[in-house]
């Protein structure tokens, strides 16, 4: 259900639920890593492995491909569920997205992201309808 966005909180164990249609998305053994914006991402194992692969073919030698796929390697959680279906948010992840007790989830263009509601209404705050038509555009010619 793509643009649905769902407003949670973490409990006083940095606890959250994943909606359960975006959980049945997922499926089982999802992964959260670092987003671009400041989100997390959620990927199925699938979609989780591919990004792994395509992490492969970094070029050693150039420091700033190097540095992005360490940053999302160290930055990977596989979530575990516990029996209510929350996962943990660990404070490496919680720290990169500001996330301190409202989150928003939402089933984005190429996986489902968490965001800090803060830094969620932050984001689009200055939207810049001239950017966003031509992106829009720029997808419409390449798609």
């Amino acid at each position: 259900m793509a643009g649905k966005n769902y407003v949670h909180q973490l409990d006083a164990k940095n606890r959250m639920r994943i909606p359960a249609k975006l959980r049945e998305e997922l499926g089982e053994g999802y992964s959260v890593t670092v987003g671009a914006g400041g989100c997390l991402y959620v990927y199925s194992a699938k979609e989780m492995e591919e990004v792994k692969n395509s992490l492969k073919n970094v070029n050693a030698y150039r420091e700033n491909e190097l540095k992005a796929a360490r940053f999302i390697l160290y930055n990977t959680w596989d979530a575990e569920e516990d029996k209510q279906g929350r996962i943990l948010l660990p404070e490496n992840l919680r720290k990169y997205a500001k996330i301190q007790k409202n989150v928003i989830v939402f089933k984005g263009p190429t996986c489902v992201e968490i965001w800090s509601e803060e830094v969620w209404n932050e984001y689009f705050n200055d939207v810049n309808f001239n950017i966003l038509a031509d992106a829009v555009d720029l997808l419409k010619k390449n798609g």
